[in-house]
């Protein structure tokens, strides 16, 4: 399979644009109501890009705007190929798409990842995800998130899990501070999560968790005779002595 890194900026637009569910993506006009999304009517079909130069928008405004485009994003049957053009790197060293949001990610996530990609490992070789550990692993994240949930799914203890996700991030060539979803989309691209169900979330959750605090169980106290029979003893000896008759 031929791997992204290697495919021009302009030939991941035209597998974007050709692809067969293009005319089903999320942030198209909704025919009825042509400057409004089809993903979400609520929104105006530039919301991925922010608004007019004559409408300025406050940071909590962006945010709040930029958060419901992205789900648009995680609804959106071309997403990965959206998000692989706009990522891409042009040959002046530069993001195709600079601006806005893409494929489910801000610009600023997209810059990060671009700095952090310079610097990053080349992806290993497929036979090094086949261990049976890492296989349940990568299903297990595929459905869920929260660490404990993993490490349930994939039947192994959580800092097992947590490792594993980080091998498994630094295998698909990608920076620690990836997210699930771009994790679980470069796997899928490389035909690790064939038939496998993916649980969507909001685009910002980590594909390697911080450092989890693993509760210690309570130890029971165990009490010797003398110990259970104090109360009792207590109870006796708070008692006034009656006088004799």
């Amino acid at each position: 399979m031929t791997q992204t890194a290697e495919k021009s900026s302009e030939q991941l637009r035209r597998e974007w644009v050709e692809h067969s569910y293009f005319r089903y993506r999320q942030c198209a006009p909704d025919p009825d109501q042509p400057l409004r999304m089809v993903g979400n009517p609520e929104l105006h079909v530039g919301a991925h890009n922010g608004p007019d130069a004559w409408a300025p928008e406050g940071q909590r405004e962006r945010r709040a705007r930029e958060e419901l485009a992205i789900e648009v994003c995680l609804t959106c049957p071309v997403m990965v190929q959206c998000d692989a053009y706009a990522s891409s790197v042009t040959p002046d060293g530069r993001l195709a798409e600079p601006e806005g949001v893409w494929g489910g990610r801000r610009s600023l996530e997209r810059h990060r990842a671009l700095i952090a990609a310079r610097h990053a490992v080349a992806a290993a070789p497929d036979r090094r995800f086949h261990t049976a550990q890492k296989r349940a692993v990568l299903k297990a994240l595929a459905g869920c998130w929260d660490p404990f949930e993993v490490a349930a799914a994939a039947g192994v203890d959580v800092r097992t899990a947590n490792w594993q996700r980080s091998s498994l991030v630094r295998l698909l060539g990608l920076p620690k501070t990836v997210t699930r979803m771009r994790a679980l989309a470069v796997a899928r691209e490389r035909g690790l999560l064939e038939d496998v169900a993916l649980v969507l979330d909001d685009g910002t959750v980590p594909a390697v968790p911080p450092p989890t605090r693993i509760p210690t169980p309570a130890v029971p106290v165990q009490l010797s005779f003398d110990d259970a029979l104090a109360p009792v003893t207590s109870l006796f000896s708070s008692r006034p002595m009656e006088a004799a008759a």
